[in-house]
């Protein structure tokens, strides 16, 4: 490596530590004055209240990360061009390309980082830090679920689960006793029918009751006719017509914030395939990690040109633009999942513009 690109990146990098640092220590001192005494009451162990946090901020990296992102190259650039450093380099014959390489280097870094902390640190780290919470920091139990009742996406049967454990979709192919209850109609006579086992298994694609009980009951307005009860059958029957799996499952039974994207669109397309506010979500997904990249390239000539102004003109213009990009992905995000326009639209917009607007920029530096 270059000591050229070392410098550069420890010039970029020093303040983008400082950044996650400052910005994760507010949220931290802030939440902790109010749960202080909650903590206390309860004598939550550190740990507990250290993975608490490490959760929360996991959760609030999708803007934490860009809004570092952007802060630490301003103040580099900044610095560099308000001391003629970069004058000087480029004097030496260095392109303003090649300076700029570590910047975006570390942005892509980011972004990547970013992508990865949302599907595989927040679905189980975030998860458990809301539960945390709302079992007042008592260590919760938060993988098994007792009663837990699960309806089809097309509303015709539910699962009624005893006890089980849904800490993944591999937990789920065994998940102890059941009922299962639905209904339909025969003849203009709406009939509603019940499968109850005490140990079910999930095998090559079919469900597999332990001794079922079938029951069928029939409804004549008000009047109820005997059910029917079948008993006298194998040690485990498949039951074909049960066509939900521990995958579907699995993703319904937790928290849509706290879902990987990848699980997102397989409940979106169990449920509602046309929710304009799960759509818009998903797509927000693929687009928020790249605003670290694209604020990136907005704040290095914003930097540079800010430098070459007075100090707190320099700084209040940033700090504008800083605000205005946060600002329309509020407005994009209130109207893409309204439907006013295509989601994945709303979603890569703010992006998009800001990539533009930062292309021109950047070119007139060229």
């Amino acid at each position: 490596m270059k000591l050229i690109t070392r410098y550069l990146l420890k010039a970029f990098l020093g303040p983008l530590i400082v950044c996650l640092i400052v910005f994760n220590a507010i949220y931290i001192i802030f939440d902790l004055f109010g749960n202080l005494s909650k903590f206390i009451d309860a004598e939550t162990d550190i740990l507990l209240v250290l993975r608490y946090y490490f959760g929360m901020a996991a959760l609030y990296s999708s803007w934490l990360f860009p809004a570092s992102c952007f802060l630490a190259t301003l103040y580099s650039m900044w610095q560099l061009s308000r001391r003629n450093e970069l004058t000087a380099m480029r004097a030496s014959g260095i392109s303003f390309h090649k300076l700029t390489i570590p910047f975006f280097a570390v942005a892509v870094v980011m972004s990547l980082f970013t992508f990865c902390n949302s599907e595989y640190v927040v679905p189980s780290f975030s998860r458990w830090s809301s539960v945390f919470d709302e079992a007042d920091f008592r260590a919760p139990n938060v993988d098994y679920k007792q009663n837990y009742l699960y309806v089809t996406p097309s509303g015709e049967y539910a699962w009624k689960f005893e006890n089980v454990n849904a800490s993944s979709e591999k937990t789920l192919m065994s998940p102890g006793a059941l009922h299962v209850e639905g209904s339909y109609e025969e003849n203009g006579h709406k009939k509603y029918w019940g499968i109850r086992t005490d140990d079910a298994k999930f095998l090559d694609g079919v469900w597999w009751f332990h001794y079922p009980q079938q029951m069928e009951f029939d409804f004549d307005g008000s009047e109820l006719l005997a059910p029917r009860v079948t008993t006298n059958v194998p040690e485990y029957v498949p039951q074909f017509q049960l066509k939900d799996t521990p995958k579907a499952m699995f993703v319904a039974m937790n928290n849509w914030e706290f879902m990987s994207m990848r699980d997102k669109y397989v409940y979106l397309h169990a449920t509602n395939p046309n929710d304009p506010e799960k759509r818009f979500d998903i797509w927000y997904c693929t687009a928020s990690p790249w605003a670290c990249v694209v604020i990136t390239l907005f704040a290095i000539p914003t930097g540079i040109t800010s430098s070459r102004q007075s100090k707190f003109k320099g700084i209040g213009i940033a700090l504008c633009c800083f605000l205005a990009f946060f600002v329309l992905v509020a407005m994009l995000m209130f109207i893409g999942q309204r439907a006013y326009i295509y989601p994945g639209l709303a979603a890569w917009l703010p992006n998009l513009i800001f990539l533009l607007v930062g292309i021109r920029l950047y070119r007139r530096l060229t």
